[in-house]
Formats: C-alpha cells, sequence, structure tokens
C-alpha cells in the first residue's frame, strides 16, 4: 500500500506560505516606513496574517505525519525521512547565504564561531533570543518543528492508545500553562504552546483521512487504536465543513477576550478545517499538479524570503508608493524567492540522493 497524496494538504501549505510571505512583506515595509497600502490585510480581529499562516503550517506538520504513518512508524525510517526533509536543504540555504554575507562581503564575525553549532541543527533562529549566533534562514518555526518532529511518536503512541484521555490531559495542562507562563522565550515560540495545533493536526488526519486505523501490515509491536476508538476516518462533511468556516469568519471579525495562544489555536483550527473542506470541491489533476509543486518548494520558498525581502524594500525606504506599484514590486519579489528557492530545492535533491545511500549503511 502506498500512501495516496491528499490534495488539502498541499492546497493548505501553499495558502499558509503565501501568507507568511506576504505578511513579512508588509511587515517590511512597515519597518522601513515606506507609505503605501498593505497588499491584502495585515492584521483581523484577533492577530495578524502571520499568526494564521504560522498556525496552518503546525496544524499541517502535525496531519501530515500521521497521515505517512498511518501503515505503522519504524522509528529509523521515520527520523531519515525526517532528517532528509529538513536538513540537506536549511544547510545548503544556510551556506549560500553565509557565503554572500560573511565571505564575500566580509562582515565581521563577532561572535564566537562555536555557535555555529547551534546553525548545524538547526536551532539559532530558536534560541537567538538567549544566546548570540549566526542566524540566518534558521528562523524560530525550524527549531520549533525540529522538536515537535522529536516527540511526534510519543504524541502518536499517547493519541492511538488514548484518544480522548490525550486530548482531554492536553486541555487541563494547556489552560494553566497560558496563564501561568513561566519561560523567558516568547510564549508565542515556545513548543510546549504549540503541541495542541500540532495534535490538533493529528486527529484531523486520524478522523477525516483514516490515520488512526489499523491496518494489515502495520507492525506487530505498533500502537493501535482502542476498542471503540473514533479514529475511524471518513469525509468532511457540510456541517463540519460550516461550522469550520462559521468559527474561522467570527474570530476573524469579532474581537474575543482569550490568551493570544487560544485565539491562534482558534483561527488555525477552523482555517485548516474550513479550507479541508473547501479542497474537497476544487480537487482537480489540473490544479493537483502545480499545486504539488509549489508545495514541494515552499520550505526553501520559506527559507529564502526573509533574507530577500530587505533588498526589495530599502531602496524604497521612506518613499511613497501606491497600491499597484505595491503589487508590482511584490510581483517581482515573490518571482525571485520563488526562482531562488527553487534552485535550493533541487540542489537539495542532488544532497539527498548522495546523503541517502550513507544513511541507510546506519
Amino acid at each position: 500500500m502506498k500512501n495516496r497524496r491528499i490534495f488539502s494538504f498541499d492546497f493548505i501549505r501553499v495558502l499558509a506560505m503565501l501568507m507568511i510571505v506576504v505578511f513579512h512583506y508588509n511587515a517590511c515595509w512597515i519597518e522601513y516606513q515606506v507609505q503605501t497600502k498593505p497588499l491584502l490585510f495585515v492584521q483581523f480581529a484577533n492577530g495578524t496574517m502571520g499568526h494564521i499562516g504560522v498556525s496552518l503550517f503546525f496544524i499541517l506538520s502535525g496531519a501530515s505525519l500521521m497521515y505517512s504513518a498511518r501503515k505503522g512508524l519504524a522509528l529509523k525510517s521515520y527520523f531519515k525521512k525526517r532528517f532528509l526533509s529538513i536538513y540537506p536543504l536549511y544547510w545548503i540555504t544556510y551556506a549560500a547565504f553565509f557565503t554572500h554575507f560573511y565571505i564575500i562581503n566580509r562582515l565581521p564575525m563577532t561572535i564566537p564561531k562555536s555557535s555555529l553549532l547551534l546553525t548545524l541543527f538547526g536551532m539559532d533562529g530558536y534560541l537567538y533570543y538567549k544566546i548570540p549566533c549566526y542566524y540566518l534562514v534558521g528562523e524560530w518555526f525550524v527549531g520549533c518543528i525540529l522538536i515537535l518532529y522529536l516527540l511526534f511518536p510519543i504524541l502518536r503512541t499517547l493519541m492511538l492508545r488514548w484518544p480522548r484521555a490525550t486530548a482531554l490531559v492536553t486541555a487541563a495542562l494547556y489552560i494553566p500553562y497560558l496563564y501561568f507562563y513561566p519561560f523567558q522565550m516568547e510564549n508565542e515560540r515556545m513548543f510546549l504552546s504549540r503541541i495542541p495545533e500540532f495534535l490538533f493536526g493529528m486527529y484531523f488526519a486520524a478522523y477525516f483521512y483514516g490515520a488512526g486505523r489499523s491496518v494489515p501490515d502495520a507492525p506487530a509491536r505498533e500502537s493501535r487504536p482502542s476498542k471503540g476508538s473514533p479514529l475511524t476516518g471518513g469525509p468532511i462533511g457540510t456541517k463540519a465543513g460550516l461550522l469550520a468556516l462559521a468559527a474561522f469568519l467570527f474570530i476573524f471579525f469579532v474581537p474575543v477576550k482569550l490568551p493570544q495562544l487560544c485565539r491562534i489555536m482558534w483561527v488555525g483550527a477552523s482555517g485548516f478545517t474550513a479550507l479541508a473542506w473547501i479542497s474537497q470541491f476544487i480537487d482537480r489533476d489540473w490544479l493537483a499538479r502545480p499545486l504539488k509543486a509549489a508545495s514541494a518548494c515552499s520550505f526553501a520558498v520559506f527559507l529564502v524570503h526573509h533574507v530577500l525581502v530587505p533588498r526589495y524594500i530599502t531602496p524604497f525606504s521612506g518613499a511613497a508608493l501606491s497600491l499597484g506599484q505595491n503589487w508590482a514590486l511584490f510581483g517581482r519579489y515573490f518571482l525571485c524567492i520563488c526562482a531562488v528557492g527553487a534552485v535550493f530545492y533541487l540542489l537539495s535533491k542532488i544532497a539527498i540522493k548522495l546523503i541517502t545511500p550513507l544513511l541507510n549503511r546506519i
């Protein structure tokens, strides 16, 4: 049995990537005091466009991992695949920009070079708040998602064995955690803060894509759903889709007095469900192919966009742009990050072919 490609996952991944790219583009022209109107929007009633895009990515990560492990989870194979999905592309992208800034342009390396170990493991952006390092492309999201990848086998076992109890205990622990947050790191970036979104994606894949079913070729030691488990899979019905859409529109337009992470969870979970439901009506081969290609390059685009956006905005610092001029500038910028991201993605595919035989010997 081979996992079929889930159209809604590609659809949501591309939309989330676009939201984050547009949000950071808008944030950059605000930082450089460019006088213009924002593209689409910056904020909604309970957060920003960036909050929506990042939440969708965390939920999608949980859903994708859960679906890919629907026939069983061999830990050795799992960690190899996660390694190959992140590090070759991340290292190639970082090496390119490090060469540009520190070797070609000779930026001073005043931070101890030992900090490059954080970069090697993809944790530079995540720990930048505490440890000075040569942070370029990692961003906090990369480090956070790497930790969640490590936790996934444990979360999956708990969810499959005790689906209701896992959800209830997570909610019970999350509420006091939000009100008595004990860490110095910004709470949105702490991996513990993102576990509910990650778990939501896992449950979503189990309920709607059958990722919680036991299958004939699952390993003997594989965790199976308990008797009476609700993780049976099925299509996203009209009632669920409309309810999710209504919940999304409410949180989008009506201010709600809840902790920020609760509002982010609300907009992410409702938005993800609504988009997955809508995607069922537009699942066509002619659209699936370009979405698949764009989805494959989305992580590469994510890595390069933050580095390249100032190159397009700084020449207009303090200037005034019409909305049409702003869209034209964004179009050039977006084509650039897509092209650069595609190049790095293709280079990473070559690197993966070279690395895979070495990993298979382990």
